[in-house]
């Protein structure tokens, strides 16, 4: 929470804002902006930062009321509070002495202006500053742009102050008054425009700052994307200031308008959206009758190969009889019923009646093959063995001793190509022991039991260590150092905790409810997390190892959204998997009680073949779309969960295979409403193992008002490029050796990050193998 400090209105509709942040104050630079929350339900709104005090820890906002989270905003008061503010974000402006320069801002755009009018004058710059509003009343900040210029034209375009006139005028004013050497402007879209426009004829270089619609700030969704210079760039992290003769203006502002119409219904509802509502919001129900009780075994007792418990397991059974028994089969909801709820788990459960058969099939090897698959290293035998003898609570502690979130590995890890891979049941041509079902049934029996055990932890033994993202990776990291002794602090740029957890996977296949029981269990352990907070931008390493921290791990994620690069790519309605699934997943847009705007397309294209691919499709479907899934090879070689493609067919997606998108066409709005599509084949493998896919040179054309492009993403370079003498690999990717440390001694890193796109449990084993390796140096240490 930011508290208001100071609050001053400058018009009907325009306000200005002291707020408490003062991580942001001391390090934001001119040109940094803020994404902002203002409650529970709020968008996260993009705000350029028009000054800061770094001894009384705020920052000035400028806002004016335009939309439903502006207005919102601006209804509050000096002593309420914002929910979340981070940054500060973007590029700062490049300041240098150029000689003489022009600044020109138009209406708020005056704001943001003030501090790079500052930092120009500061570096020996000549500074002649025009500021412009529709009249007197619309002029903001001149006392404080006067101040540090050493001329100032001021137009009203109704002639009501100053001189009669748009900005264009004042600038050309000053460019025939004296020779200029640079030019900045901020204002409304339109206006700088015209600036640029107007000062390509003199040949001068202008810079503007352009204020897209953004979600998360830091480059993960991709809804900033604007064509520069004709390549496509993201505002957020490489903006958010450009050359504007290389700007597509026109693109601009057809992108502008993307939810116009959403936004226009929203303001039309503004009194129900000024409550705060949790609509949709699905509590959890537990019906568990307990008949175990929490066991104070030990972790040694209970994975024991040789306890007599466990001999006599072995002994009830011949392993004729357990391969006998039929795997398992998930129970299921019905397939028309479930795609149509967001919050409903597909996949119901094991009963307590079907785990206990199921772990009998486990043949409790000597040399239990299954644990080669497990890239956490959970004992699978143990915990399985536990299950068949009725002792659920102490399979769950099994599980926990090695692993920090069984109940999500439990539902979205590929065991089917981990540990049920290595099951000594398929050289028996038999199916594997469902591994997942019985760590999911363990993990969520005791969540519902109430009787949530937390893993034994040494006694603390006051080193600090800092974790960069709190997605799987940062969290099975956490957790293991936690229980070492370690004082962990994790650090996260969004409102929530659980990185891909929240923002990626729908509730219907991992609910978030589940995601913060384990959590939960990470602050009982000591662990404790800063949300709104970027390792990089917020706070530099250089200040953590300052504040004493002696270790970091960076598992930032590979947030970067991947993007095909072809012809109508940035037409409206056509947004990465990353920009649609936090939408819907982490913002609830889909919910009428949401602030943050989502247009809900009727006939979606998903583009990509992968386990997010299919997480899009199926958000789609249960949205109401008609949802076709294009990929570029056969069913075969796709690399989604079989069980996610079968359930995604079962909801009545519609498989596209051996197609590839050429090109978009859009209608005179700017809208997507069409994709021409390549038709493929299958040449030979490719590094990848799988069938290159190749042109056939046939195409053809798909209708569709909404496509969501989920192939692929690219490690976020946010973090690794703010850390010097920091090594990367191929696309940003951190490079690491074999104990996860990275060219720098004290930091560590693992997931995606350096991966550049993995499964949530080689994520996490990536956090158990740098926790083990950092502990055991730092602990020789002392």
């Amino acid at each position: 929470m930011n508290k208001i400090i100071k609050k001053v209105q400058y018009s009907e509709k325009v306000f200005r804002f002291d707020v408490e942040a003062p991580l942001i104050a001391k390090s934001r630079k001119a040109g940094n902006f803020v994404i902002i929350r203002v409650d529970n339900n709020s968008e996260r709104m993009p705000l350029t930062i028009a000054d800061a005090d770094i001894e009384k820890g705020t920052i000035t906002l400028v806002v004016q009321k335009v939309g439903l989270s502006s207005t919102k905003l601006c209804a509050l008061n000096e002593g309420d509070e914002i929910h979340d503010v981070v940054g500060p974000l973007g590029n700062p402006t490049h300041i240098e002495n150029f000689g003489t320069v022009i600044c020109a801002g138009g209406g708020v755009g005056v704001a943001p202006m003030l501090p790079i009018i500052k930092a120009l004058k500061a570096a020996g710059n000549r500074v002649l500053s025009v500021i412009a509003g529709r009249n007197k009343d619309l002029v903001i900040m001149e006392d404080e742009v006067r101040a540090s210029s050493d001329e100032l034209i001021i137009m009203t375009d109704d002639g009501s102050y100053g001189e009669k006139g748009v900005v264009t005028v004042g600038i050309e004013k000053f460019i025939n008054q004296e020779h200029i050497d640079k030019v900045f402007a901020i204002g409304p879209p339109i206006m700088m425009k015209f600036c640029c426009l107007l000062t390509q004829k003199y040949n001068l270089s202008t810079d503007v700052s352009l204020n897209t619609i953004m979600v998360d700030g830091t480059g993960m969704c991709g809804a900033c994307r604007l064509t520069i210079g004709g390549k496509t760039k993201f505002v957020c992290i490489d903006g958010p200031e450009f050359d504007g003769a290389q700007v597509d203006w026109d693109e601009m502002f057809k992108r502008m308008g993307t939810f116009k119409d959403v936004e226009r219904e929203e303001m039309e509802h503004f009194e129900e959206h000024l409550a705060t509502v949790d609509a949709g919001k699905k509590k959890e129900t537990t019906d568990v009758i307990m008949d175990v009780e929490p066991t104070d075994a030990s972790i040694e007792e209970l994975t024991d190969r040789n306890a007599e418990w466990r001999k006599e397991l072995r002994a009830s059974m011949k392993a004729k009889e357990r391969t006998a028994i039929e795997r398992v089969k998930m129970p299921e909801l019905d397939p028309l019923y479930r795609a149509t709820t967001r919050t409903e788990e597909v996949n119901i459960g094991l009963t307590k009646e079907m785990a206990l058969t199921e772990a009998k099939r486990c043949l409790d090897c000597p040399k239990p093959t299954c644990m080669e698959g497990c890239p956490v290293s959970i004992n699978i035998p143990s915990f399985i063995k536990n299950i068949e003898r009725g002792q659920f609570l102490a399979a769950a502690k099994v599980l926990k001793n090695t692993s920090a979130l069984p109940a999500v590995c439990g539902r979205v890890c590929p065991q089917e190509k981990q540990c049920e891979s290595k099951c000594v049941h398929l050289k028996m041509n038999e199916p594997a022991v469902a591994i997942g079902y019985l760590e999911r049934f363990a993990a969520d029996y005791e969540r519902q039991s109430g009787n949530i055990s937390v893993p034994k932890c040494d006694e603390p033994n006051g080193i600090k260590i800092g974790v960069v993202g709190s997605g799987p990776s940062g969290l099975s990291f956490a957790g293991d150092m936690a229980k070492k002794g370690f004082d962990v602090t994790v650090f996260e740029a969004l409102h929530e905790i659980g990185g891909v957890l929240k923002y990626g996977i729908p509730e219907f296949r991992l609910p978030n409810a589940i995601v913060d029981v384990e959590i939960e269990n990470l602050q009982k352990m000591g662990v404790k997390f800063i949300t709104d907070c970027i390792v990089g931008k917020t706070i530099s390493v250089k200040d953590l190892e300052e504040q004493g921290f002696k270790g970091i791990f960076v598992g930032s994620g590979a947030g970067l959204p991947n993007f095909m690069n072809i012809p109508g790519e940035n037409a409206l309605n056509i947004m990465s998997s990353n920009e649609y699934l936090t939408r819907v997943n982490l913002m609830d847009a889909a919910n009428p009680h949401s602030d943050t705007p989502i247009n809900l397309g009727k006939k979606v294209v998903v583009v990509g073949g992968g386990n997010t691919a299919m997480d899009s499709c199926r958000t789609a479907k249960r949205l109401g779309a008609d949802v076709t899934l294009v990929y570029r090879r056969s069913e075969a070689e796709m690399p989604a969960r079989l069980e996610e493609v079968k359930h995604a067919k079962e909801e009545g997606i519609n498989f596209f295979t051996l197609h590839n998108p050429k090109e978009y066409e859009a209608d005179d709005k700017g809208a997507v409403k069409a994709v021409v599509l390549d038709v493929m084949k299958l040449g030979e493998p490719d590094a990848s193992g799988r069938r290159r896919p190749e042109a056939t040179g046939e195409t053809i054309t798909l209708e569709c008002d909404q496509v969501i492009v989920a192939v692929g993403v690219s490690p976020n370079p946010l973090v690794p490029q703010s850390i010097e003498g920091l090594e990367l690999g191929r696309k940003n990717t951190i490079a690491v050796n074999d104990q996860m440390q990275s060219s720098i001694e004290e930091i560590y890193a693992g997931g995606d990050i350096v991966r550049g796109g993995a499964t949530v449990i080689l994520a996490m084993g990536d956090g158990r193998k740098a926790a083990l390796n950092m502990s055991e140096k730092l602990l020789n240490k002392k």
